[in-house]
């Protein structure tokens, strides 16, 4: 199974939530990507620098109060360089399609400062990230 990873959180002490500690998700939650920066709402900007990567939720709650929140995906901001949305996205899914023998934890981006030497902050280019919205998503 291969793993979709990143962290916002740059110190131990942020490894606490899910909005800048660890998160992973499998490849199959991937629902698609845009160029720009979208927001909570959906409403993406024209950043020349930047790419909304949208996912399946995979918090699950079975509060009543939620069972509208399976149709919002999670959406995770990725920088980029100037113009390099599709060089990410090619990276990406270069990575999500590699063989078998390839690592199944694709790391979309890593702000940890204290990773160990050689240790790359991101697998496919990135060089920030930013957790627009986490849904929960109900049964």
């Amino acid at each position: 199974m291969k793993l979709l990873y990143f962290r916002v959180g740059t110190a131990t002490a942020s490894e606490d939530d899910n909005a800048t500690g660890t998160n992973v998700y499998p490849v199959e939650n991937f629902m698609g990507a845009c160029s720009g920066t979208s927001n909570a709402a959906g409403v993406i900007s024209d950043d020349d620098n930047a790419i909304s990567i949208f996912l399946k939720p995979i918090a699950k709650t079975q509060t009543a109060e939620v069972n509208n929140a399976d149709a919002n995906p999670d959406v995770v901001v990725l920088a980029c360089a100037q113009y390099g949305q599709k060089a990410l996205l090619k990276k990406l899914l270069n990575k999500m399609n590699g063989g078998p023998f390839d690592d199944n934890l694709i790391t979309l981006y890593d702000g940890y400062l204290d990773k160990p030497a050689g240790d790359v902050s991101s697998d496919i280019g990135a060089t920030g990230i930013t957790i627009v919205s986490q849904q929960l998503a109900a049964d």
